[in-house]
């Protein structure tokens, strides 16, 4: 939907600006308002390129903040963004200031005006590029201010739904039937191996320090949820055995560089083992990997014809806190035998912006 009273907006301004050049070019000696066919294609020139140099701008800066993901805050980024946008303006008017003179000479044939001025005319390439400047370092000042105010409201709103997933996650592993099927492991086990009963409490009290230690941070190092589901999943196999597999196919190195929302992995892994039907000749497989910018679960699908106790909302929220990180979606896609979620890789200045 088309926006006009931004359109209007612009023009005016652009408007405004073209009265002020030329109430100081002496070609115009009735002044600005000076009403003859040269002064009306002129006005129509310096508007038309006004507005068009706006939306130009406007999409330039547009790729470079994604060129150089969340430059605010960060003065190398903004002076490498400043020095684009200089070149690019100064370029845009040097172009302005040749159609200007080409049209003058050739259309209204007032090639002696342009005796006594360079090419490059300085006196309107160069305001023209100051007020470019001035015009974009007030618009960014007003665009970080307005993200400003946007970031404090989603980190607001991320709170809630980072207390949700903890809770969500603390809550999955106290319900009844979580310990008791944990318990009756236990009790078998001690009779039967005292080294793996020992270790699954180590891992138990792993999974449930681990929620209550991260449930202040908004975003932890994938290498952390990536131990924290070690010791999960562990708790998984040994009451599942052969009915359920899980594959970690990232590379250390990818590990060790990225980020996540925390209880994400346990919340996709969960989902997969109450929606799904296992045993040792049709296991449950869960698959993580990367793929281009995303981080995939994948598990083959065998459902449930009576669910487990689920509240349903895992998956809903893993997409909202994404969506208030990074902007960026889950892409969940289901077929008649596997079941996928894609979660964007977050970087540093993700973690950044939401840890300090």
């Amino acid at each position: 939907m088309v926006n006009t009273s931004k359109i209007w907006v612009r023009f005016l301004v652009v408007f405004l600006f073209h009265l002020i050049i030329k109430s100081f070019d002496r070609s115009y000696p009735g002044g600005p308002f000076e009403l003859n066919l040269r002064s009306l294609v002129f006005s129509l020139l310096f508007i038309s390129y006004g507005l068009l140099l706006w939306y130009l701008a406007e999409s330039f800066d547009s790729k470079l903040h994604s060129w150089m993901r969340n430059p605010e805050g960060n003065r190398r980024k903004m002076i490498v963004i400043t020095l684009f946008h200089s070149i690019f303006a100064f370029v845009f008017m040097v172009s302005l200031n040749y159609l200007y003179r080409f049209s003058d000479t050739y259309l209204f044939e007032n090639a002696s005006g342009w005796n006594d001025i360079s090419f490059f005319n300085p006196e309107l390439t160069v305001s023209l590029t100051i007020i470019y400047l001035v015009v974009f370092g007030f618009d960014s000042y007003s665009q970080i201010r307005i993200k400003l105010q946007e970031g404090l409201l989603k980190t607001e709103q991320l709170e809630k739904e980072s207390i949700l997933a903890q809770y969500q996650a603390l809550k999955a592993q106290i319900e009844p039937h979580f310990l008791f099927n944990s318990l009756s492991v236990l009790s078998s086990l001690v009779h039967e191996d005292a080294d793996l009963s020992s270790n699954f409490i180590i891992k138990l009290s792993k999974t449930l320090r681990y929620i209550i230690e991260k449930n202040e941070f908004h975003l932890v190092k994938l290498k952390e949820e990536l131990e924290f589901i070690d010791a999960y999943f562990f708790l998984i196999k040994t009451r599942l055995d052969n009915g359920v597999f899980l594959e970690n196919k990232l590379e250390k190195s990818f590990v060790e560089t990225t980020f996540i929302p925390p209880a994400t992995l346990q919340l996709l892994v969960e989902n997969a083992v109450n929606h799904n039907k296992y045993n040792p000749e049709n296991p449950l497989i869960i698959q993580i990997e990367k793929e281009g910018d995303f981080i995939v679960v994948r598990n083959n699908l065998n459902p449930r014809e009576i669910l487990e106790s689920s509240t349903r909302q895992g998956l809903k929220n893993v997409a909202r806190r994404y969506e208030l990180i990074s902007e960026l979606k889950v892409d969940i896609n289901k077929t008649n035998t596997v079941f996928t979620v894609k979660i964007p890789v977050l970087n540093q200045s993700d973690y950044e912006r939401f840890n300090i």
